[in-house]
């Protein structure tokens, strides 16, 4: 009987390590982009392996291609296939540098759907995310087309595709890129809110034009003199009112300086999200992006302000820190507003301060982040033991002058979004079933 029950308590091990296999098995998702150069008109292939059904797939392709001033420019994925659906999804888009731009889908043999408008007096059109289930097959194309504003020589699209996956776990996303004679495309992958695939760019044509920094001449001096920066032109685009300029630095001369030297002011670059509400600046950084993701695990005195949003790369370090700005809301009472971060499965509070109609922070790295409020004392509910929480903490930010978010604040705190992959239905029933008859075995 002994032996019975030893071989017993064995297979029982057995099959509790072949699940862990499992499990183990399906959490890993890789994805990869080829090629790394494109001539015009070439195809891109991003390719899938192990995504299972029911996470949370997000796609974003940038484009960054050179332009003439009033001409008609084109961004778009042509013979777009996608091998699985993206369910209770959304699409957005934006693009900086047009007038007027239209965002255009034609899936193979049925309707082009369009969005349009004009641009804002800055260049930008954005398309909020738009509730979309899109559906696995060919799709003729997908574009940004609008005519060019006046000044623009490099013109910036974005396109984000977001939901839960349905269909094969290994597979292929291709298409060809339209449009682009000399620029570069970004392709970044998310699963389950976390990067599987890095920006990727693939260069087309000769690329992006590199743009010539501005400079300060120094005078001939024999004293210690103020060498004062200057705005530099970015490699990006910048909006004119957040356009960033250089600190003034204080130089000491113990000689007389070159006639005609210069001081180059350190390069500033202006990074945003496809819904154009959150903004990204930042020095020496070549390429970033600020994709939306889900909020989990908000503290109960919290409220979330809209999405979060994770910057990509997540190896990015920032040295002097960046400027992360969120977009204020625009009516409500006076609650305060503050930026969390989310680390190792929890939110802190990052010190905070104002904008005009934006909330900043200072960051040093990439990460996961929010814009929250606390919430007013009426809606925090008494805890289990029946003892009420800690009343509202003092403000990190609050503009009195300016009340808002009064009918945000009083909204439901958002539930926990799942941070895991489900598993096949198949192999956790065939695993309970093995444990099942195990069990019976042993009490016979």
């Amino acid at each position: 009987m002994s032996v019975m029950r030893r071989s017993v308590r064995l297979a029982l091990i057995a099959a509790l390590l072949f699940l862990a296999c499992v499990i183990a098995a399906a959490s890993a998702v890789t994805i990869t982009e080829s090629p790394a150069v494109l001539n015009p008109g070439g195809q891109i292939t991003i390719t899938i392996s192990g995504l299972n059904d029911g996470s949370e797939f997000n796609l974003l392709i940038d484009g960054k291609l050179a332009v003439t001033p009033g001409s008609m420019a084109l961004f778009q994925t042509q013979n777009f296939n996608m091998p699985f659906s993206l369910k209770s999804g959304t699409v957005s888009a934006s693009t900086h540098g047009t007038t007027a731009t239209a965002f255009s889908v034609k899936p193979s043999g049925g309707k082009t759907y369009s969005v349009m408008d004009t641009a804002d007096a800055n260049g930008d059109f954005i398309l909020p995310p738009q509730p979309y289930t899109i559906s696995s097959g060919m799709y003729d194309f997908l574009q940004l087309q609008g005519p060019v504003s006046s000044g623009t020589t490099l013109l910036t699209t974005e396109m984000n595709l977001e939901g839960k996956k349905y269909g094969p776990s290994n597979s292929q996303i291709t298409f060809t890129v339209q449009g682009i004679t000399n620029g570069a495309v970004w392709v970044t992958a998310l699963v389950d809110n976390n990067q599987v695939l890095a920006p990727t760019e693939v260069v087309i044509g000769s690329g992006i034009p590199s743009a010539t920094p501005a400079t300060t001449a120094a005078p001939v001096v024999t004293t210690t003199v103020p060498a004062t920066g200057t705005t530099v032109p970015e490699t990006t685009e910048t909006l004119p009112e957040e356009s960033v300029a250089a600190p003034t630095t204080t130089a000491t001369a113990t000689a007389a300086l070159t006639p005609g030297a210069t001081t180059a002011a350190p390069a500033a670059t202006t990074f945003y999200s496809a819904d154009q509400q959150v903004s990204l600046t930042a020095q020496d950084v070549d390429y970033a992006a600020l994709m939306m993701v889900s909020e989990t695990n908000v503290p109960d005195t919290w409220l979330a302000i809209g999405s979060a949003y994770t910057i990509v790369p997540n190896s990015l370090s920032f040295d002097p820190p960046a400027t992360l700005s969120f977009a204020a809301p625009s009516s409500g009472n006076d609650y305060a507003y503050f930026i969390g971060q989310y680390s190792n499965g929890a939110w802190t509070s990052v010190p905070s301060t104002p904008g005009a109609g934006t909330i900043d922070a200072d960051i040093d790295s990439a990460g996961i982040y929010a814009l929250m409020a606390y919430k007013p004392e009426s809606t925090i509910q008494p805890a289990a033991s029946g003892t009420a929480q800690q009343a509202t903490p003092t403000p990190l930010v609050q503009d009195t002058s300016a009340p808002r978010i009064a009918s945000i604040a009083q909204a439901a705190s958002p539930s926990a979004a799942p941070t895991g992959a489900p598993l096949d239905s198949t192999v956790v029933a065939g695993a309970l079933a093995i444990g099942l008859v195990l069990f019976a075995r042993m009490r016979r």
